[in-house]
């Protein structure tokens, strides 16, 4: 089991304490759900159950810790790694060596572990976790679910009592988050392991949850089953939202739990998609556009066309080409075939001139993040671009991101969400007319989310053409004007968002699912007498 006592902890150099006489019990073998805001604290909490903080974070604690009768504040990590395994929400940024096998076998090393023991440890491990054909690939050339799964299988070969996870699913596609979750819900029953996940999509996570753990915006922080803590919730998924409104209690917690009557009453019933009118202009074409990689094709012969004023999403399995598109469209891998922008050959543009036009975000926001504050970096792109805004106007910009309060914060000492606000507020400060992001909302909360929706409008109705990349249905659906469906690099599917998350299983909404036939793909979509 796992303890809290008047737990208090205030990071250095902070004003105030992140938690306040906090306490609460988690029986051993349950799974318990850490919700809440984006920089409420969820990954300090994990990593106080491990002792990485406050052993490498530094800071005041007091109060008690105490799992399965240890105490991580007095022993530390380094002990605690025996009794608690921990895969981080970037899994890659904990990876040391080179091939899946030699990972694995790290932390057998640490441990000290003689070399027969550790090499039949490792050998069951690969085996456990269908890691045996992929036991000598390097691990920069897996997929994000291989990741999350060598990530699983690198804390689960030291027989750990407890399982911290922090964001598990942010980087995977519904249906590899549904096999990943299905797989940790397998190792706890197989292995009685008490798991705890830091999670933002609320809507994978509710049907396999004892516990949550909800930290609000203010760092209060209740503990209870779902039904006891979800009613007290500020930020829930769309079937909790519909359910609160239509007064439901219980609240269902899945789409299968809502009164079937309820799909039969909503009216409009076999409404069909209406077909995607094209009215605006091309800003960025490309016409049998291919990538070949280390010999293998990741793009074959693609056509797509990027509208101005029309925000356009891009969604497909882990591995589809979906982020190499992307890259190869600003030239940053090599390509075959026609890329053009607003007429003019790309292949003739270099990329300095070209990001004047067109900016991107990868799916890691530190690749972008330099300065020394979160002002600065937008100082330092203005600057690059020979461009020059004032204070007012620089702290009003920040201010649509939600990051004003944290204009003098290092980027890089914030959590993963506030890291990708500031890294989308410095590629945009210089208003260009495309915008690329490739999975957005990675670390981001529902409030986040909207904010960033909101966003993303105002861009679109400004004129500019959004092109986003996501493994966020929900958001998808909330945004697109028009939706592409990418499938081992390929293009399955270019026009409506009513088809394309109403009509392919692996991307239903939740709405979707609760009122088939109506079209109706998000909660404010949703007509019920």
């Amino acid at each position: 089991m796992i303890e809290i006592i008047n737990l208090t902890y205030q990071y250095p150099h902070a004003e105030t304490p992140l938690f306040d006489s906090v306490n609460f019990h988690i029986p051993a073998g349950s799974l318990t759900l850490v919700s809440g805001p984006s920089g409420s604290g969820k990954s300090t909490l994990l990593r106080m159950i491990n002792g990485l903080v406050p052993h490498f974070s530094g800071g005041r604690i007091s109060g008690q810790i105490a799992v399965f009768g240890s105490n991580p504040i007095a022993v530390g990590p380094e002990k605690m790694a025996k009794k608690v395994g921990f895969v981080f929400q970037e899994p890659e940024a904990q990876f040391v060596y080179e091939t899946v096998e030699d990972e694995i076998a790290f932390t057998l090393e640490n441990l000290g572990l003689a070399y027969p023991e550790m090499h039949q440890r490792v050998m069951d491990t690969l085996k456990a976790f269908d890691l045996a054909t992929l036991r000598m690939r390097s691990l920069h050339s897996l997929s994000g679910g291989e990741k999350q799964k060598v990530a699983l299988a690198c804390v689960m070969v030291s027989n750990p009592r407890v399982l911290l996870l922090d964001e598990p699913t942010s980087q995977l596609d519904p249906r590899s988050a549904e096999r990943i979750l299905d797989f940790i819900l397998q190792l706890k029953s197989q292995y009685g392991l008490t798991v705890l996940i830091s999670e933002h999509r609320l809507e994978r996570m509710l049907s396999f949850i004892d516990y949550i753990v909800n930290i609000d915006a203010s760092h209060k922080v209740l503990f209870g089953s779902p039904q006891e803590i979800l009613p007290e919730m500020t930020q829930v998924p769309p079937i909790i939202d519909l359910g609160r409104k239509l007064k439901f209690s219980p609240l269902p917690l899945r789409v299968e739990e809502f009164p079937k009557e309820l799909a039969d009453r909503s009216p409009h019933q076999g409404l069909q998609p209406e077909k995607m009118t094209y009215k605006n202009p091309a800003l960025i074409e490309l016409r049998n556009f291919s990538v070949h990689i280390a010999g293998q094709k990741v793009l074959d012969q693609i056509n797509l066309e990027i509208k101005a004023a029309e925000i356009l999403t891009i969604l497909g399995p882990n591995g589809a080409g979906k982020t190499t598109l992307l890259r190869a469209l600003l030239g940053l891998v090599p390509s075959s075939g026609q890329r053009t922008l607003a007429g003019d050959d790309l292949r003739a543009t270099n990329l300095p001139d070209l990001i004047k036009t067109i900016a991107y975000l990868p799916q890691n926001p530190n690749d972008l993040l330099f300065a020394e504050t979160v002002l600065e970096e937008l100082k330092t792109t203005l600057n690059n671009h020979n461009l020059k805004r004032s204070e007012e106007e620089l702290l009003d910009f920040l201010g649509f991101f939600g990051l004003e309060p944290m204009k003098n914060r290092f980027p890089r000492d914030l959590s993963v969400g506030e890291r990708q606000r500031t890294a989308l507020a410095a590629i945009t400060v210089h208003d260009p007319r495309v915008i690329l992001l490739d999975e957005p909302t990675r670390g981001m909360d529902y409030d986040a989310k909207d904010q960033l929706a909101s966003l993303t409008k105002t861009w679109r109705d400004a004129g500019k053409a959004i092109l986003l990349v996501t493994h966020d249905v929900e958001l998808a659906a909330m945004l697109s004007d028009r939706t592409v469906i990418l499938k081992t690099g390929h293009i399955q599917f270019d026009g409506s968002p009513q088809i394309a998350f109403t009509q392919f299983p692996d991307f239903q909404t939740q709405m979707a699912k609760l009122f088939p036939g109506t079209g109706w793909i998000t909660p404010d979509d949703v007509v019920v007498p």
